[in-house]
């Protein structure tokens, strides 16, 4: 590809008459240096940490002679350096236009919000699939699609990730995207230049507010905000108590949806229901012009939320409102409410939780079914904003008999210091707490002082298979823990018996 038509629309300045420079040829795209050669662009993108432009030279000797740069700095003659005033939002544009602006022949479906993106981005993923609409998902737990998975560094990819993915669904056969859409993403300019046909609302809580996300919820809302300006068609959930700020900056047609408020989708008639392997609820959906009947195998009102929003998606797209009810009634997500059929007379759950809105949603729903104890295991992120671990902390205090502290990706903080800061919440409360820095023992411990009818959480790491210890990512199964703790005890009381 020419230069000329990756920078199509790009505003820049040159040293260089662009008339000598535009025909230079291009191979590829790249913001690391480490994966420059012959041919490619540079981006010398600026980060929190990370400054690109230090990385130019090493990009120069790997055979890179364009870059895209903010700062005008020293490289030899023969590099050709276009200035740039921002120079994610030029990789966002240069992505795009380097893989053929490939959102453009999808049906992009962006989801934004605190709490809620996974499921709802997985669960339209998976009716539009049993629909006949081949779909693929972006997001926390990884790009899939036709039975193809891609591990992904960041909830939103980088734009340049992003686009090269969208290429390659549509090179597969894919028709539609469900993608999060992080406020990081929005704030980092990633999704820029994504077409998106529709963006949803889940909810909006303090969240990602310290030195290295937000500054302000302010800003955070801003951000969140900013993707209802890049759609054509926005769904709003019209209980949230930010919804009006929402709709109000959006650009495009909005329609909402509720449980309180008047929507156009609104669920009554709620009833909770509970097998072995699954925590369900089932209620009545009403719109302007008719009613009908909802499963979904998950609990509480969150879950009932996340329904309506992918309820919503399936009518706007037109999609036949019997295999769309039938596939919602087994639509799972890994790592989100998933209950463990490990032991017989007690519940384990593995939840994402790792916010208090989150917990607390997960810790009162499951009080809406019959059960012994609330027993909550969980710690906090190390490396960031303690507000965080004072808000699960006070959560699980209040609405749990019992909790294990362990640790949750402590990175490089001593995660006896992380549990000294959650342990604070418990003082004068009537909720016992048992501390256990190591997971894996924590876990164990768990199923071992189980009870009949106790409900277990193990809240924060949902569907990671790791553990973050001094910057490395260390294998962790909580889900393989759990079943070997519960086989466990299952030979240890036949043992008993037989003994």
């Amino acid at each position: 590809m020419k230069l000329s038509n990756v920078m199509n629309e790009v505003k820049f300045s040159s040293v260089k008459p662009w008339n000598e420079i535009k025909d230079t040829e291009i191979k590829d795209l790249a913001y690391n240096s480490s994966k420059c050669e012959d041919g490619y662009i540079f981006i010398a993108i600026k980060g929190e940490t990370v400054d690109g432009h230090k990385y130019a030279s090493d990009a120069y000797k790997r055979g890179c002679r364009v870059f895209i740069l903010q700062d005008d700095i020293k490289l030899n003659e023969d590099a050709i350096k276009l200035i740039v005033e921002d120079s994610r939002i030029a990789l966002s544009k240069m992505s795009a236009n380097y893989f053929g602006n490939p959102s453009e022949e999808l049906k992009v479906i962006g989801v934004t919000g605190t709490k809620g993106k996974t499921t709802i981005t997985n669960y339209i993923s998976e009716v539009l699939n049993k629909s006949g609409v081949n779909t693929g998902v972006i997001g926390t737990n990884g790009t899939f699609y036709n039975g193809i998975s891609e591990k992904t560094v960041n909830t939103t990819p980088e734009s340049y990730e992003l686009h090269r993915i969208f290429r390659t669904m549509i090179d597969n056969g894919v028709k539609c995207v469900s993608m999060e859409v992080s406020s990081g993403g929005i704030m980092m300019e990633r999704v820029k230049d994504v077409d998106f046909d529709i963006a949803i609302f889940s909810n909006l809580s303090p969240d990602h507010i310290g030195p290295k996300e937000h500054p302000t919820f302010e800003h955070y809302l801003e951000c969140k905000a900013r993707l209802f300006t890049l759609a054509k068609h926005g769904i709003i959930n019209i209980d949230d108590e930010h919804a009006k700020e929402i709709i109000k900056k959006a650009t495009c047609d909005i329609e909402t949806f509720g449980i309180e408020k008047d929507a156009d989708l609104v669920a009554k008639s709620i009833e909770y229901s509970r097998a072995i392997d699954s925590l369900g609820v089932s209620f009545k959906c009403e719109t302007k012009n008719d009613s009908f009947d909802a499963y979904i195998c998950s609990p509480g009102t969150f879950s009932i939320y996340n329904a309506l929003a992918v309820i919503s998606v399936c009518r706007y797209l037109n999609v036949s409102q019997d295999v769309m009810l039938d596939a919602l009634k087994n639509a799972k997500v890994k790592g989100r409410v998933e209950v463990l059929p490990v032991l017989e007379d007690a519940t384990i759950i593995i939840d994402y939780a790792h916010n208090g809105v989150s917990l607390e949603n997960i810790l009162q729903t499951l009080k809406n079914y019959d059960h012994n104890r609330v027993i909550c295991l969980f710690g906090s992120v190390g490396g960031r904003t303690e507000l965080r671990r004072k808000e699960l902390g006070d959560v699980a205090a209040r609405e749990c008999d019992l909790c294990i502290l362990t640790s949750d990706n402590p990175d490089f903080e001593d995660p006896m210091n992380i549990i000294k800061d959650i342990a604070e919440s418990f003082e004068n409360t009537d909720c016992e707490y048992i501390v256990e820095p190591d997971r894996k023992v924590a876990i164990e411990k768990a199923i071992e002082i189980a009870q009949k009818g106790d409900m277990i959480v193990f809240a924060g790491k949902g569907h990671e298979e790791y553990q973050l210890i001094k910057g490395e990512r260390v294998p962790f199964s909580e889900t393989e823990i759990a079943i070997n703790a519960a086989n466990k005890r299952t030979k240890s009381e036949d043992t008993s018996v037989l003994a």
